[in-house]
């Protein structure tokens, strides 16, 4: 069996779905900050240029995707970002990934954040943090992933209310993320942590799309 993990980054999918025996493509634009494992690999590509038949070239059971998250993030942060810009590209990049994952007719998930539904819909369910759609979903995931938790600290907005601009200013410097530039590479690995998928995630899809390439 062979899974496509888009948007590879920390190889969080990957992981999961090598533990089980599957061979894993896995694409970014990027290559991530660890060493590759046997058995998969690995193509710096741009999403935007995948096709569909690209897709259907590469015969692959299953499709795990997290597209970037950043962009919509920002419309969840209202205590940092009370007028956030639209989030043309992180919209772009999930509904073209959308577009190759129901069109290939492959089995897929993809996972992002709270703030995504208010511009792509409701996710069919989520660990924590981590929103997931696609039409293989599990129905229930392992007690343990529902508290699951984004790999960095940005702060609340309970903790920001009512507090003066100087002392919100104050208040994030404590943040990291927030503090580094958006194109700086300090902020992509900041990114990269965060969007990482918790194992107990990434294992009960893994056996999911085990159980529905055996099954269904």
């Amino acid at each position: 069996m062979r899974v496509l993990d888009l948007f590879a980054g920390r190889l969080g999918w990957s992981q999961a779905f090598l533990a089980i025996g599957w061979d894993v493509i896995a694409i970014d634009l990027v290559m991530p900050d660890m060493g590759i494992p046997a058995g998969v690999d690995y193509r710096l590509q741009d999403i935007l240029a995948l096709t569909v038949a690209d897709i259907r070239a590469m015969q692959v059971d299953f499709i795990c995707a997290s597209s970037p998250c950043e962009q919509f993030s920002v419309h969840g942060m209202k205590h940092f970002h009370p007028d956030p810009k639209f989030p043309e590209m992180g919209l772009r990049l999930f509904n073209h990934t959308r577009m190759l994952c129901e069109e290939s007719g492959v089995p897929y998930v993809m996972e992002n954040v709270r703030a995504a539904q208010k511009f792509v819909g409701r996710s069919v369910n989520h660990c924590g943090p981590f929103h997931i759609w696609g039409n293989a979903v599990p129905a229930c995931f392992p007690k343990e992933s529902y508290s699951a938790v984004k790999g960095v600290a940005i702060g609340s907005g309970a903790d920001t209310h009512g507090i003066t601009p100087d002392q919100k200013r104050e208040y994030r410097k404590q943040f990291g993320m927030i503090q580094t530039g958006s194109k700086s590479k300090a902020r992509r690995a900041y990114s990269a942590a965060a969007a990482t998928i918790p194992a107990s995630v990434a294992n009960a899809v893994a056996q999911g799309a085990m159980n529905l390439v055996h099954h269904g």
